[in-house]
């Protein structure tokens, strides 16, 4: 298979975005600074208390059909498309996800196509354009042949290293792809049934350090070697019938720093497993609807879950009890997928809901069980769009958040109306919101060294 992450097969890479936080910036003496460049490092704190800033936006681009999206988006799209025969349904967003430098974004619509996004390079300060709202636009497109599934960054992908700037695809009935940021195919993992036919698995993800690719089948995980192809089948099932281990089609993944990954199930499961043996350690059960994500916190001892048609998240004790220690309310009735996202620090979480909110809560945990059942945890709660919220999401380096909305909806067959009014009040009942936001998030800097203790504290806006 050969050399998976090869500089030779990857272009000449475009002037990458290089954005500096402000604080590398700021004047701090000359100890402070070299004690901080040789022992520390520095993270950002969010406040808010404050109100998110609108910095950018894809606007009403894709407040139409999906023919209509394809053809805007026909010069970066590098398949080529039959824009005659596409669907007349609405192209929302399904979900957007973060690159693990925070240059960019990945997101994906109804109309199957996997959308690169990078930010304006002056989107993070204030000073470069005062208080409008930049555009934003696609860099790069793929169109896959079939329903995507799921995607996923390379964890270790740096823009300022082109052979580390790839992600993977799952799409129905395909192998799951590792595409350059050209556009390019790297590599194919395959994936085959007792049928000897493709199989996209539901959910994929890498672990950590990049090295595998997980894949969820039904009762089944596969593993991928990222360098070789090679792949095991971890059945999470000893036989078909059995009541052992944990029996479903697997829905959604996430890794733990501590060695551990769970796995949710659309048969209203979650499994935590070991990665060094794939065996089923714990198994949290008790919530209503399939699994549709679930995500460690920081320190790994607690594990966030949503499930499908479910007005809340749940979190749940790992470590202890395995119970649920507190349930963060979210209006999700629908059959569209809702992403939360957890910030850096380990602190918040955020997530949208039906009404077109992003909601963000504080997730730390109180000194007492009752404190932690009875603290007051949303933090903010503001009006990001006109539909529904389907992802938000943390930048994993700027104080910067993404959030994306819509979901399908069917125009009914045209009849006659008796005038016109009518005909614009039927237009006017059905809401279309299919964007992609960026907001800037207020806070400051603070410097720690690696024993814990801070060294300087910054404001992000002061030299803007």
């Amino acid at each position: 298979m050969g050399q998976i992450f090869d500089s030779t097969v990857v272009a000449e890479i475009e002037e990458a975005v290089v954005i500096s936080s402000t604080v590398d910036n700021a004047p701090m003496d000359a100890a402070t600074d070299e004690a901080a460049a040789m022992n520390g490092y520095t993270v950002f704190i969010p406040n808010f208390t404050e109100p998110c800033t609108l910095i950018s936006s894809t606007d009403d681009r894709y407040n139409d059909t999906i023919q209509q999206s394809l053809v805007k988006d026909t010069a970066i799209i590098q398949q080529k498309v039959d824009t005659e025969q596409q669907s007349i349904n609405n192209n929302f967003f399904r979900n957007a996800k973060w690159s693990p430098d925070g240059s960019c974004l990945l997101t994906n619509n109804a109309d199957d196509v996997v959308r690169l996004f990078q930010l304006p390079q002056n989107v993070y300060q204030d000073s470069e354009h005062g208080n409008s709202v930049l555009p934003m636009s696609p860099t790069l497109g793929i169109r896959e042949g079939e329903s995507v599934y799921d995607f996923a960054w390379f964890p270790l992908m740096n823009a300022q290293d082109p052979s580390t700037c790839c992600f993977i695809t799952s799409v129905r009935d395909h192998p799951i792809q590792l595409w350059d940021y050209t556009g390019s195919v790297r590599a194919s993992y395959r994936a085959i049934d007792h049928c000897e036919r493709f199989i996209g698995p539901n959910v994929l993800a890498f672990n950590l350090d990049g090295s595998k690719i997980y894949g969820g089948y039904e009762n089944m995980v596969e593993i991928f070697d990222v360098a070789t192809g090679d792949s095991t089948k971890h059945p999470t099932i000893p036989k078909r019938k059995s009541r052992k281990g944990q029996k479903g089609i697997i829905s959604c993944l996430d890794f733990s720093t501590d060695g551990l990954y769970a796995a949710g199930s659309y048969s209203q499961s979650i499994g935590i497993y070991d990665q060094t043996n794939n065996e089923l350690c714990l198994k949290l059960t008790g919530f209503e609807g399939g699994a549709t994500q679930v995500q460690f916190s920081k320190d790994g001892l607690y594990l966030y879950s949503a499930s499908r048609h479910s007005n809340s998240i749940l979190c749940w004790d790992i470590r202890d009890s395995a119970n649920i220690l507190f349930e963060l309310p979210r209006p999700g009735k629908t059959n569209q997928r809702m992403q939360f996202d957890v910030d850096a620090t380990g602190k918040y979480l955020m997530t949208g809901d039906t009404e077109g909110n992003t909601l963000i809560y504080d997730v730390t945990t109180a000194a007492t069980t009752e404190d932690t059942e009875t603290k007051q945890r949303l933090v903010r709660s503001f009006k990001a769009h006109d539909d529904i919220t389907s992802c938000a999401t943390f930048n994993p380096v700027y104080p910067v958040i993404a959030t994306c909305s819509g979901q399908r909806k069917f125009r009914l067959p045209c009849q006659e109306s008796d005038s016109e009014e009518e005909e614009e009040e039927e237009e006017e009942d059905m809401i279309i919101d299919n964007t992609l936001k960026a907001w800037r998030v207020n806070g400051q800097y603070e410097w720690f060294s690696y024993d814990n203790t801070t060294l300087a504290t910054e404001d992000p806006q002061q030299n803007a």
